[in-house]
């Protein structure tokens, strides 16, 4: 890192005041005033993003980006300040239209389709989760939510909320529907019939809504529609449209990125994963596993705040809150640890993989 060397003069007052946080510190006076400068900035940065989200002249997603925040830990220091949340009319208008469609969607018994603009993106998967038809939102089990993350590294899904990725799909122009739209626990319990039946609604439902492309996150559905030939990559066309086959949750890290890279390149849209860029966690070992922990690498901390906290963030798609310590001395530096928790860190990595750490568009830290 380049550093710069400031010359100041300070009063008496305020050198001891120095000196005497250095004592309760343990820590030299250069890196007592570097770390009294970093709390202030950061201060200033979370007043200043404050003040502007009060007057309407940012959003809730920048104003958490312009303070280095989380929306979760941004909607806190709101909270906090006492600000209130400013809807305009639009915005009240908006709130109820999305309740009286989670209203609509309970009482349905399943997810309704979301259609594409023509020309848009159409997801098509086997049949909705039950998990997910009681959350009103499309893949929102585990796996689901890995395809979340997914899209939006590949490019596109822009600034979702965890929970509601879907919105932000269709916001973009995007559509979603199923083969099958009875929700079942497993997609061996469909019945041939419905199968049958659902190929034929699919492509009907493709033949009215003429979407630029058709991706299946799962084999199944391609299976149903194809046969069993049908590799991950570039398909046959349904009804004159493009098709896409994502790699299995469960395929090799260099077989994902390859087929990922395939669909960035059929879509026209560059790798934009974050605002930040990314960075890696150290290995997750089983010590670290049975001690529900990640260790972080010092261009991995960027991401967090300078000092111990608790944080909340998105682990492979699911929220969960941990407790963060970057370790930085006071007789040298060491590995970060984000504390997570033993059983929400084992049911989603294994040992021996790297997290890809970084902070999507609306200021939510993501490690996938």
């Amino acid at each position: 890192m380049k550093t710069e060397q400031i010359n100041i003069r300070l009063d008496a007052d305020l050198v001891a005041a120095l000196e005497r946080v250095a004592r309760e510190e343990s820590l030299d006076r250069a890196t007592t005033i570097r770390r009294l400068l970093e709390t202030s900035i950061k201060q200033w940065q979370l007043e200043h993003a404050l003040r502007a989200y009060q007057r309407g002249e940012l959003s809730i997603g920048r104003a958490a980006e312009e303070a280095g925040l989380t929306q979760w830990e941004l909607i806190d220091a709101v909270r906090s300040a006492g600000i209130a949340y400013p809807l305009q009319a639009a915005d009240v208008e908006e709130r109820l239209r999305r309740l009286s469609e989670g209203v609509a969607k309970t009482r349905s018994g399943t997810l309704p389709d979301i259609p594409p603009k023509p020309g848009g993106v159409l997801i098509v998967g086997i049949n909705p989760a039950p998990l997910s038809v009681a959350a009103g939102h499309y893949y929102q089990g585990p796996l689901g939510r890995r395809l979340w993350r997914r899209l939006e590294r590949i490019g596109l899904l822009e600034n979702p909320l965890p929970g509601a990725e879907d919105e932000a799909f269709a916001r973009a122009g995007h559509g979603l529907t199923d083969l099958v739209k009875r929700p079942t626990t497993s997609s061996a319990e469909l019945g041939v019939d419905e199968l049958r039946a659902g190929v034929d609604a699919l492509r009907e439902k493709v033949r009215n809504w003429q979407p630029g492309l058709i991706i299946f996150p799962f084999k199944e559905a391609t299976r149903q529609l194809f046969g069993p030939a049908v590799s991950p990559g570039h398909g046959p066309d349904l009804e004159g449209i493009p098709t896409f086959l994502l790699s299995g949750p469960y395929a090799p890290r260099a077989e994902s990125d390859r087929i990922d890279e395939e669909l960035r390149s059929l879509l026209g849209v560059r790798h934009t994963p974050s605002v930040n860029g990314e960075a890696a966690s150290q290995p997750v070992t089983l010590k670290d596993l049975a001690a529900g922990r990640i260790r972080l690498p010092r261009p991995a901390k960027r991401f967090f705040l300078p000092g111990p906290a608790s944080v909340d963030l998105v682990l492979r798609g699911a929220r969960v809150t941990a407790r963060y310590d970057p370790r930085l001395g006071p007789d040298r530096e060491r590995w970060g640890v984000l504390l997570i928790g033993k059983e929400a860190l084992q049911r989603s990595v294994r040992p021996g993989e790297i997290l890809r750490v970084s902070r999507g568009l609306g200021g939510v830290i993501r490690l996938d």
